[in-house]
């Protein structure tokens, strides 16, 4: 990453006594372009409008470059002039953006278009046209004012159109549909709008020091970036302690081509800081509250981009808080949009739950000796969105994507499953960060049955119901010496030398020592279907079990060394699969 980073002190000498003051002269305009740079400003700036609209602004932020300022009580930053600072939202006019405005305006400023301005050249913009058609375009650039919207409250209803009269608070967020076309201009050998992403030329004065937006309990509430530089994500929800310190960051079906809120498809994805995961969004329509089956992308969330917009909850009544100190440079990710922008230190799994193979639900487990069981400010993530089938962590009752608490050996960990209709349930665990349990396991409390899905994933079917005490996960973090074979037990002689959890499962063993597979099944039920593929899907077994058996082993001194996939359906249609790796 290319690093420069200017120290602007007296920048001229004026009875201003601005930190950072630039002006035109009596025969030309001055101004500032900065091309990937860091500006940073201790104290205050004041600006003078340029005369000519091809150099209309005083300090160009251009090629990622970005604006910081010292610690301060309020924005003290003064002037006619503005700052210029680029960022890209979506292409397509059915899509929203959530923004943020990164500059403030003087007096009469009360349109969006005193501030988006359509990028004309590296220096010169125009304001953008608003319209009250359905549709933006790109070239020129032409927004659509029936879109732009802020939220506060806790239901639909609480939408509030803002339109035209654009009077939002420095820090509020506002939404904002994208446009249709393309534009071939330059900015910086980047094209204005190739297809994909359109560019917005965002000017004002920079937002500069404390914004405060005052929050209620259960609140959720629309705010966005407001500075022309990345803000610490991390570190805004942890200061923020009137909130629950999550973010939730719209997402949506890509190339909608509907303005009906009955065609929507789109949800929430949820940022815990504390557990560094980021949990992509479920879409749903909006017509019937029904799953899509689409899941949205799953993007670093650490560091906010200029502009960026997004949700909080408020935990209890207070102010929401945005100061300097966390604010911060950060090159946004080549290659990756704008607006869906770290590997998580904490030991955690992300487990997939596939409903009725219709949609994934992602659920995250994160260990954290700070932690409680109970909600934590800045690592328990709750739900934002609720659907007919789904599952998901129960602290106090309460359903939650995010859960960090501390790492307890063979702890049950409640699961809230709701269903509507008969549904379809499979559990396997997707992803490990500094965590390498010898076994993971769901927990059925009412059979008293455990499944290890360390490997392989389980499978069950439920009648319509709410299970809220029912099904748990759990692990043991390092099996006794004699065993760490992964969803494996020991012989049955050394049964006694194993935690207790292992009683009730279903075991899947390669052993490779006598070159066979070895199935049982340690509960008050007998095998009905093995199967055995290889990882090309190959199916290699297929073995039906008419008798009552409970136990069974099969040969494998003729199979090549490899992974393999073993499933294993029992007479009460529990399903389990495993990957085993036979060494003969």
């Amino acid at each position: 990453m290319k690093l420069t980073i200017l120290f602007l002190f007296i920048f001229s000498t004026t009875v201003l006594k601005a930190q950072l003051y630039i002006a035109p002269s009596e025969k030309s305009d001055s101004y500032m372009y900065a091309k990937d740079r860091l500006i940073f400003v201790q104290n205050e700036i004041h600006l003078i409008k340029n005369n000519k609209n091809e150099t209309g602004a005083s300090l160009y932020l251009r090629k990622g470059s970005q604006l910081l300022q010292g610690d301060k009580p309020a924005n003290i930053n003064t002037g006619s002039g503005d700052i210029a600072v680029v960022q890209q939202g979506t292409s397509n006019a059915f899509d929203y953006n959530y923004w943020g405005l990164p500059v403030v305006g003087f007096a009469g400023k009360n349109q969006l278009n005193d501030y988006l301005y359509d990028p004309l050249s590296n220096t010169e913009s125009k304001k953008a046209k608003l319209t009250t058609g359905l549709e933006g375009y790109s070239d020129p650039l032409s927004i659509s004012g029936r879109w732009i919207y802020t939220y506060s409250g806790a239901n639909y209803s609480d939408w509030q159109y803002v339109g035209e009269h654009f009077d939002l608070l420095p820090g509020e967020g506002f939404s904002m549909k994208g446009v249709n076309g393309s534009n071939s201009n330059l900015i910086e050998g980047e094209k204005i709008n190739p297809g994909s992403a359109q560019m917005y030329d965002f000017r004002g004065l920079p937002n500069d020091g404390k914004i405060e937006l005052p929050v209620k309990k259960d609140q959720v509430l629309l705010v966005g970036n407001p500075y022309p530089s990345s803000l610490d994500l991390e570190k805004f929800l942890f200061e923020n302690i009137s909130t629950t310190g999550i973010a939730y960051f719209w997402d949506s079906k890509k190339n909608g081509n509907s303005h009906y809120l009955s065609d929507y498809e789109g949800g929430y994805g949820t940022y815990s800081p504390g557990a560094g995961i980021y949990i992509p969004a479920i879409f749903k329509r909006y017509s019937d509250e029904s799953e899509t089956g689409e899941i949205g992308e799953s993007y670093p969330r650490k560091r906010m981009p200029i502009a960026q917009g997004f949700m909080i909850i408020g935990k209890n009544e207070g102010v929401v808080h945005f100061q300097n100190s966390q604010r911060m440079y950060q090159k946004e990710i080549e290659g990756v949009s704008n607006f869906k922008s770290l590997e998580p230190a904490n030991p955690s799994v992300i487990f997939n739950i596939e409903i009725d193979s219709m949609y994934v639900r992602q659920l995250a487990l994160s260990f954290n000796n700070l932690s409680t069981v109970n909600e934590d400010h800045g690592m328990d993530a709750r739900k934002m969105d609720r659907f007919s089938e789904d599952i998901s962590w129960s602290i106090s009752e309460e359903p939650f994507l995010i859960n960090v608490r501390p790492k307890v050996d063979q702890e049950l960990i409640p699961l809230k499953i709701n269903l509507k209709k008969d549904t379809s349930l499979k559990f396997s665990a997707a992803k490990f960060n500094n965590f390498n349990p010898d076994r993971l396991f769901v927990y059925d409390a009412q059979d008293d049955l455990y499944f290890g899905i360390t490997t392989g994933y389980f499978k069950m079917s439920l009648p319509a119901g709410d299970y809220n005490d029912r099904f748990f996960i759990s692990f043991i973090e390092q099996l006794p010496a004699e065993d760490t074979t992964t969803d494996s037990i020991a012989p049955v002689a050394d049964l006694k030398k194993l935690p207790n959890i292992l009683l009730n499962t279903i075991d899947i063993f390669q052993n490779n020592s006598l070159e066979q597979l070895e199935t049982k099944v340690l509960y008050n039920a007998e095998l009905k279907n093995l199967k055995l593929f290889d990882l090309h899907g190959k199916l290699i077994l297929n073995k039906n079990f008419i008798a009552k058996e409970k136990e069974f082993n099969f040969s494998t001194g003729n199979l090549s060394n490899a992974i393999y996939i073993v499933k294993v359906i029992t007479n009460d249609n529990k399903e389990l699969t495993k990957k085993i790796s036979i060494r003969n």
